[in-house]
């Protein structure tokens, strides 16, 4: 049965699909000028396939040598937006424990996010059409997504860019550009979260002016989501599966569009309390001249 995720938003059956470039098409000049400076969603095809972790980290064992005795919360359900709904059955055990977990055969869901292993980042590839970026506002430099059969609900990231990398396993990826007519309503909804459960929460939408849009990211492809995109995540299969997200920071006029919409009301900077380069981001804000707008959005934040 399909994720209500997916299955109580409406139009998602007719959502169109974003843009694919291979990655041995793309260059860093037609990435930046047709994706990142205009905030357009694409999926790189075969971006990880030749990554060494496409190999290494199928192998269970190898992850539990390298990393294992990292601590992390593991949880039995999807990977919900609301804190309410995520701490539930939260536990905290050893990554080798998650990994079992999840790879045990009576398991039917779970999921494990974090930043942890710094010994997997050798055996992340390299990416070719990205160059030399700066490091992301909110995020670390890679967070790691271990999962069966669990998605992620609808939610967006208030600035940064992101690589979402699916090193093993496909997902189906849903989105909608935060700006729209129906923006009030529609983060209501998103935010609450009790969509998941009532389908009548987006109840005389089908007709709305929103321009719902869909990906599938193969096994080796990585999607690259934009600032301010709404996107739910959802596993094409129930196996083990693994994403590798890579965050990095917005080029400046990306970071002023971003800031001017939130100081407006049009946005809100959501998870600030978990961002680790506040200071670079208020130093970048006086220097394009908005200092005051983000202290404004930052005060609406939560």
């Amino acid at each position: 049965m399909l994720s209500p995720t997916f299955r109580h938003v409406p139009c998602m059956k007719q959502a169109a699909s974003i843009p694919e470039r291979r990655v041995e098409d793309l260059t860093q000049e037609m990435f930046f000028n047709d994706f990142v400076l205009k905030s357009q969603p694409c999926v790189i095809k075969s971006m990880a396939c030749n990554w060494p972790a496409s190999q290494k980290w199928r192998d269970k064992e190898y992850l539990k040598s390298r990393s294992g005795h990292h601590q992390v919360y593991y949880y039995p359900h999807e990977n919900y937006s609301s804190l309410l709904r995520q701490v539930e059955g939260e536990t905290l055990v050893g990554l080798g424990e998650a990994l079992d977990r999840l790879q045990a055969p009576d398991t039917r869901i779970g999921f494990v996010g974090t930043a942890t292993p710094v010994e997997w980042l050798a055996d992340i590839g390299a990416m070719p059409f990205l160059g030399k970026v700066q490091p992301a506002f909110f995020y670390p430099f890679v967070r790691y997504f271990l999962y069966r059969d669990a998605g992620t609900t609808w939610h967006y990231h208030p600035f940064d860019e992101t690589l979402m990398c699916q090193v093993i396993g496909a997902k189906k990826v849903g989105l909608l550009r935060l700006e729209n007519p129906h923006r009030l309503a529609v983060r209501n909804i998103f935010f609450k979260e009790d969509y998941y459960e009532d389908a009548s929460k987006f109840a005389g939408f089908e007709g709305a002016e929103l321009d719902w849009h869909h990906a599938t990211v193969e096994e080796g492809d990585a999607l690259y989501i934009p600032p301010l995109w709404w996107h739910g995540v959802v596993p094409v299969t129930s196996e083990f599966g693994v994403t590798a997200a890579i965050p990095w920071r917005s080029p400046l006029p990306v970071i002023a569009e971003s800031i001017r919409k939130m100081a407006a009301g049009q946005a809100d900077i959501i998870g600030k309390t978990n961002a680790t380069h506040v200071a670079a981001l208020i130093e970048v804000a006086r220097q394009l001249g908005l200092e005051k707008e983000l202290a404004i959005a930052w005060e609406r934040g939560n």
